[in-house]
């Protein structure tokens, strides 16, 4: 009966194209009188690639018609060295530069704080980090404690916040190749104490490259946010992220997208007008059956107070309203 379980196993491809078998993924496989216990050793798994790899050793052993008198029971261990508690990772994203992520980002994270909760800010832009601008946190202000060999993050506004731009100085290349890029994000997420935190905010970068591919490998996203503009050149890069978080192998749940910079008011009339086109982003929802969160307008006070490195909503309250607002959404579809 070992024996073609395990020739079930070897069907079922993980990572780097090899089978779980060959990977040393399988340290052990238990017989008992109705089931089976297959023991799985994962370094940091992501929850949408555990949750794949249940489904798909399910399948590749019923395929081999064991399920008819066998019960599977699986036990996946992980080992890391943060004791860090972290509920919901939640990866802001777009397909383009230049759209508001990051102003995004550090306004969801400071509503949430705002709302009661304990919240992290995770700047995973390695070659262009915005976040420190966000929450004027100098390079030269940042004393780092190491404590058994963990970071701890910088807190700013009630928010715990990481980047790789409290270690460089401002304005300095970061010039690495992806490796260099996947073991420092890795750090970040699993050599930090984070301590226990309801939401970790992933400031993602834009496009679909490497850092998205070893995020989504390393960190069990409950959902993504994407932002986008309205004009069609933002929507064609988003239309490229959304497939490459559907892709089978990554299928991340996508909880909804908001329109930056929608519209401006008029100085005369006081009417919305729509500098890069009215509804693109709600109609580019409805075609990909993606929620829509919210829209925020393009306000010369969110361009200021970013610039300072305040978070908008805590000096005005028209803002502050449509990011709580945008907020209450992103927990209402996580079902909290």
């Amino acid at each position: 009966m070992k024996k073609k379980i395990e020739k079930a196993l070897e069907k079922v491809i993980f990572i780097d194209n090899k089978n779980i078998v060959e990977s040393g993924l399988v340290k052990k496989i238990d017989l008992l009188s109705n089931e089976i216990i297959i023991y799985l050793s994962l370094s940091n798994p992501a929850m949408h690639l555990k949750n794949r790899l249940i489904k798909e050793i399910t399948h590749s052993i019923k395929n081999q018609n064991i399920l008819d008198t066998i019960r599977i029971k699986m036990e996946i261990k992980s080992d890391t060295k943060t004791k860090s508690v972290i509920k919901n990772i939640i990866a802001i994203a777009s397909g383009k530069g230049g759209v508001g992520k990051s102003t995004i980002a550090t306004n969801i994270a400071v509503s949430l704080v705002k709302m009661g909760f304990h919240v992290g800010l995770l700047d995973a832009d390695i070659y262009g980090p915005s976040i420190p601008l966000m929450f004027n946190i100098e390079e030269k202000s940042v004393n780092f404690q190491h404590k058994n060999g963990m970071m701890n993050p910088i807190t700013s506004y009630g928010v715990k916040i990481l980047s790789i731009g409290f270690f460089s100085k401002y304005g300095q290349a970061i010039v690495w190749r992806g490796p260099m890029v996947t073991k420092v994000l890795r750090q970040f997420m699993h050599e930090t104490n984070w301590g226990k935190l309801d939401f970790l905010i992933v400031d993602l970068p834009p496009g679909t490259g490497d850092i998205h591919l070893s995020l989504l490998q390393e960190i069990s996203l409950k959902g993504i946010v994407i932002v986008s503009t309205s004009q069609k050149i933002a929507l064609s890069d988003v239309n490229r992220s959304v497939g490459m978080f559907r892709i089978r192998s990554i299928s991340v749940p996508i909880l909804g997208i908001i329109e930056n910079m929608s519209y401006v008011f008029s100085k005369k009339t006081k009417e919305k007008c729509y500098f890069f086109g009215k509804n693109g982003v709600r109609n580019f929802s409805k075609k990909m059956n993606i929620f829509f969160l919210g829209e925020i307008p393009m306000l010369q006070k969110i361009r200021e107070y970013s610039d300072l490195g305040i978070p908008v909503i805590l000096e005005n309250e028209h803002i502050r309203n449509i990011f709580l607002k945008i907020t209450e959404n992103i927990i209402h579809k996580l079902q909290l």
